[in-house]
């Protein structure tokens, strides 16, 4: 067995945001990365196995920071008995660490917990367990039920208890509630992520809670000035989501070819592709006066996106998977190229999916760039995602925690059970 391995003459992204390095080399030893340098200027240590990545870009796994481990693919419904199969999706794409928003408890913590002790394979999970939300939620399986301030304090005390990663606040509560869940959030260390439906980007909204970071991009209208600035004074980031807002314009699906992508073909099950087509057909026939709303949504959240970031907010990439066109993992690589249209370049929106996704909540530490001293999560990509943002989808190879991972194990196999989507969810 190598004692190592030495990544060496690739360009490196390393996720920084910083200019990418080209003729790198990179050393990992026992799941860490050991060393990070130039080809000519790094020693690689005797016993260790040397790839050679010339002509190829080395950069960080992908993190997809807003995700349903629970939901079906349209969005609607749960799939819980399909897991495993949400989660060889996400490791074929690249995507070493998840962060579920809005999913049962109990289900959540033993995924997560069950990955990270190796008997089950999948991304780096990290989750907030249910939605806080009011009295009437829109999502009764996946919430905790909030009907005045006082039961907050046990509720986020269970929450803490039970090992969540953050909290989530939802659409239904006031203002006090949402200020009383930040409060008692920071007795625990954990960071609150807010959606808050037609209020995402709220001035009031932020200055009397606290939160972390809106769940979601304003889409309804151009961000204030005096939003921007908070944000900014304030170090509220902002999840990105702008492959979920795509989809009801539809215009992904003018051309289904993108559902050959290997990312999507090679894992996805013929019957869930066919459901899929199957609701594209139906859609088209909806208004069309619902899409051109829409299309005005999607324009007006990337020009938020675009806003945010000049002014020195943090963006953080997420999809909001599963939806219709929204896959676990191939979404991660659309949302990239959506923030890239936005106007960001390929190297500030990779960015958004490594540093500022480990930065959310703090793991910078731990992942989310190639540096000495972090987790040995890194893609061999076939091209350069520097000039070419879609090159992502070019993995050649994938080391998840210093492991060469099997890609091909991850594909679609037939031989397993067909699950299907349960239509109860709310």
């Amino acid at each position: 067995m190598p004692h190592g391995i030495a990544l060496t003459g690739g360009t490196l992204i390393d996720g920084s945001g910083r200019a990418p390095q080209g003729e790198s080399a990179v050393l990992i030893c026992d799941g860490k990365i050991e060393a990070v340098g130039g080809k000519g200027e790094t020693c690689i240590p005797q016993g260790y196995e040397q790839i050679d990545t010339t002509g190829k870009t080395v950069m960080p796994g992908i993190a997809d920071m807003h995700v349903h481990m629970a939901g079906g693919w349209d969005g609607i419904s749960s799939d819980f008995l399909g897991f495993q199969r949400y989660l060889n999706w996400l490791l074929y794409a690249g995507v070493t660490t998840v962060f579920d928003v809005g999913n049962v408890l109990p289900f959540a913590i033993q995924q997560r917990d069950e990955v990270r002790a190796g008997r089950i394979s999948g991304p780096r999970i990290l989750t907030t367990g249910p939605l806080i939300d009011g009295p009437d939620p829109r999502w009764h399986a996946l919430t905790s039920v909030v009907t005045s301030v006082s039961q907050i304090p046990g509720m986020v005390q269970r929450l803490h208890e039970a090992g969540v990663d953050a909290l989530k606040a939802y659409q239904q509560l006031s203002l006090g509630q949402v200020a009383a869940i930040v409060n008692e959030g920071a007795r625990y260390g954990l960071a609150v992520v807010l959606d808050s439906g037609r209020m995402n980007g709220c001035y009031d909204l932020m200055r009397h809670t606290g939160i972390k970071a809106w769940a979601h991009l304003d889409s309804l209208g151009p961000m204030m000035p005096q939003e921007i600035d908070y944000m900014v004074q304030h170090d509220v980031r902002q999840i990105t989501t702008l492959a979920v807002i795509e989809i009801y314009t539809m215009r992904r699906f003018r051309d289904m070819s993108f559902l050959e992508c290997p990312l999507i073909a090679d894992t996805v099950p013929p019957h869930m592709l066919e459901e899929i087509r199957a609701w594209v057909e139906r859609e088209f026939t909806a208004p069309s006066e619902r899409r051109l709303r829409s299309a005005e949504r999607l324009e007006t959240a990337m020009r938020n996106a675009l806003a945010l970031h000049r002014a020195g907010v943090q963006l953080v990439a997420g999809t909001d998977a599963p939806y219709p066109g929204v896959f676990q993992g191939e979404g991660i690589h659309h949302e990239l190229e959506l923030l890239v249209e936005a106007g960001l370049t390929p190297v500030e929106a990779i960015s958004c999916a490594t540093a500022n996704a480990a930065k959310l909540l703090g793991k910078e530490s731990e992942w989310g760039t190639v540096a000495p001293g972090l987790a040995a999560d890194l893609l061999v990509i076939e091209g350069h995602p520097d000039r070419n943002i879609a090159d992502t989808r070019r993995i050649g190879m994938m080391i998840q925690g210093g492991r060469i991972i099997d890609r091909a194990a991850l594909k679609h196999d037939p031989k397993q059970p067909d699950v299907r989507a349960v239509h109860c969810i709310s």
